[in-house]
C-alpha cells in the first residue's frame, strides 16, 4: 500500500502541475499550524451529526464515508497541522456541513469570524459547490459565493487560502442513474463554475493581496473514476452500500463510492495526499535537498 501511495505522489504531481496558485508569496505549508476548513459532506467530520443525527451508522462517526475522511487524514500526513476537528462536536476548526451549498458559505465563515480570528498564520480551505447542482443554483453564483467568500477571510485577516474547484458529479452514481439528460446538465455545471473559479479566483487573491490556490481536485477525481485500478480500487462505478437495502459490500475499500454520492475513506486519503502535495507544490518549497523523492517517501 505504501509504494501504492507513493506512485500516486508521483502522478498526482502532472494533475497539481496544472493548478494554479495566485497572489503573494506568503508562508511555506510547514510553517502552519491551524487548518481551517469550510464546505459541504466531503468535509464533514461530524457538525451535521451533531445537528441532526445524520449520517447514521454504517456511516463512519458523523463521517459520509466508511471512515475518517480527508480533513481527518490531512493532519496525519503534514505531520505539523492540529486536527481539524468538527466545530459543533468540540469547537474545532471544520465548519463544513454536510448539504450546504454555497450559499451557505458566508455563513460558515461568519461562524467561524465570531467565535476566532482569523489568523494569517493558518491555512484555509474553501471545498463547496457539489450540492449546487441539485439545488438548483446557477454556477455563476456558485463561483460568486465562492470568490465572496474569500473576499471575506481577506478582510477578516486570512492570508493563505486553497480553493478546491468542484469533482465532476456527472460521474457519481447518483447523476449516472437519472439519465442522459441530467448527466449532461451535471457536468455543464462543473464545467462552467470551474471555468470561471479559474479566472476569478487569481483576481480575487491580486485584489486583496492575499495567496490563493486553485486546486485541481475534478482532475484527481477523474482519473480515479477513470482508473480505478491504479488506485487500488476494482469498482468506480457503483458504491459499497446502498442506502435503500442497507446492504454493505464483504470489501467496501474495493469501491471508490461509499454511497451513490460520497467516497470511500480510501478515496478521502487519495484526496488529501492530493491537497497537501498541491499546497507545497504551489507553495514553491521544492529548493535543495527537499527533493520529490523525499517527499513521497515520507508519505506512509
Amino acid at each position: 500500500m505504501k509504494k501504492l501511495r507513493s506512485l500516486f505522489c508521483l502522478a498526482a504531481l502532472s494533475l497539481i502541475c496544472a493548478s494554479a496558485s495566485f497572489g503573494q508569496q506568503l508562508l511555506a505549508p510547514f510553517q502552519f499550524r491551524k487548518l481551517v476548513v469550510f464546505g459541504d459532506s466531503l468535509s464533514d467530520n461530524g457538525n451535521s451529526f451533531v445537528q441532526s443525527g445524520l449520517p447514521p451508522a454504517p456511516y463512519f462517526e458523523g463521517r459520509w464515508s466508511n471512515g475518517f475522511n480527508w480533513v481527518d487524514d490531512f493532519p496525519w500526513i503534514a505531520l505539523n497541522f492540529l486536527p481539524a476537528t468538527a466545530f459543533l462536536k468540540d469547537g474545532g476548526t471544520d465548519f463544513a456541513v454536510a448539504n450546504d451549498t454555497s450559499e451557505n458559505l458566508s455563513t460558515q465563515i461568519a461562524t467561524f469570524l465570531s467565535n476566532s480570528t482569523a489568523s494569517p498564520d493558518a491555512q484555509y480551505v474553501i471545498w463547496i459547490g457539489s450540492n449546487d447542482f441539485a439545488a438548483g443554483i446557477n454556477p455563476s453564483t456558485t463561483a460568486k459565493n465562492i470568490i465572496n467568500g474569500i473576499n471575506q477571510l481577506a478582510a477578516a485577516g486570512a492570508k493563505d487560502i486553497a480553493v478546491l474547484n468542484i469533482p465532476d458529479i456527472s460521474l457519481t452514481p447518483t447523476v449516472i442513474a437519472r439519465g442522459g439528460a441530467t448527466i449532461s446538465a451535471a457536468k455543464n455545471f462543473v464545467s462552467t463554475a470551474n471555468n470561471l473559479l479559474a479566472v476569478q479566483v487569481p483576481g480575487a487573491a491580486s485584489s486583496k493581496g492575499i495567496h490563493a490556490s486553485l486546486i485541481d481536485i475534478d482532475s484527481l477525481f477523474t482519473q480515479l473514476v477513470q482508473n480505478p485500478l491504479a488506485f487500488g480500487f476494482t469498482n468506480s462505478t457503483g458504491s459499497a452500500f446502498d442506502t435503500i437495502t442497507g446492504k454493505v459490500q464483504p470489501d467496501p475499500n474495493d469501491f471508490l463510492f461509499w454511497d451513490d454520492f460520497h467516497p470511500t475513506k480510501n478515496a478521502h486519503f487519495f484526496a488529501a495526499q492530493f491537497i497537501y502535495l498541491s499546497i507545497i507544490w504551489q507553495g514553491q518549497i521544492f529548493s535543495g535537498q527537499q527533493s520529490l523523492t523525499s517527499l513521497t517517501n515520507g508519505v506512509h
